[in-house]
């Protein structure tokens, strides 16, 4: 198995595998999706809230609100030494309290832990007419996106590399279909200029007469996109979905081991 990097950001990371099946990419993608370990509000107590918004939208937008943290600091609820009572090793609280006229933005929480904040202060949470106030504590825990959405760590997705293949003996034929790649992608000599930006829409192929043009998805060579949507880095979500692959296989190694003896 080769892994390349193509393209990294703040918040993003492209990756091709190559000499892989869809099976093992598809694996990691659901580790990624729903394995996970997130930092989410999960409760939400008003003491006040006089703004134009009900309580139960307020919450579910602050259940949504992406929050950045250390993976190795926290721990499940149901893993902690204090079992299920909540303390500062399996939870985090969250205070706010405004008065209007103002705009209420994720900026002005204010956290038990000095490293747990929102991932983009400057989210809209409310906004407060003259007279208005909200005041308000919230819990944050960790869970996993398979019981929420909520704790869901990235948008992560996968397609194969595109092949071209033009027919040699109907090459004039062929030429007449350049044009009709969308993206503008194929070359007069009938090469991808980015195969990474190919969508194998197919356009191409439909355009001509039957086996003129095809082009195809590379199974053994696999195109990964993870995108975050929570307050962990791609490069961290992914060495993590990693390590949980790892454990799952060496579990059932372990279990299919006592079972064979």
């Amino acid at each position: 198995m080769k892994v390349k990097l193509l393209s990294r950001d703040t918040n993003s990371l492209k990756l091709e595998i190559s000499e892989t099946t869809p099976v093992f990419v598809n694996s990691l993608r659901r580790v990624i999706m729903q394995g996970i370990p997130i930092l989410s509000m999960t409760s939400v107590d008003f003491i006040d809230n006089t703004s134009a918004l009900y309580d139960e939208i307020i919450a579910h937008r602050l259940g949504l609100l992406p929050l950045v943290f250390d993976l190795k600091k926290l721990v499940l609820v149901a893993d902690c030494k204090c079992g299920g009572k909540g303390c500062s090793a399996c939870q985090v609280k969250f205070v706010l309290k405004k008065d209007g006229p103002c705009t209420v933005y994720a900026k002005d929480f204010k956290s038990t832990d000095p490293d747990v904040m929102p991932v983009d202060g400057d989210i809209i949470i409310v906004k407060l007419l003259d007279g208005q106030s909200i005041d308000l504590e919230g819990t944050a825990n960790i869970g996993f996106a398979r019981d929420h959405a909520k704790w869901q760590s990235s948008i992560v997705g996968y397609g194969f590399y595109p092949t071209l293949k033009v027919d040699a003996k109907r090459i004039k034929e062929a030429k007449e279909c350049i044009d009709a790649c969308p993206l503008g992608l194929i070359t007069s000599d009938f090469k991808l200029t980015d195969p990474y930006s190919c969508t194998l829409c197919g356009s191409c192929s439909e355009s001509c007469p039957p086996g003129v043009v095809t082009i195809e998805g590379d199974s053994s060579r696999i195109i990964l996109y993870i995108e975050s949507v929570s307050g962990l880095s791609p490069e961290v979500i992914l060495r993590e979905a990693k390590d949980l692959l790892a454990n799952h296989v060496g579990e059932f190694e372990e279990a299919l081991k006592k079972e064979l003896k």
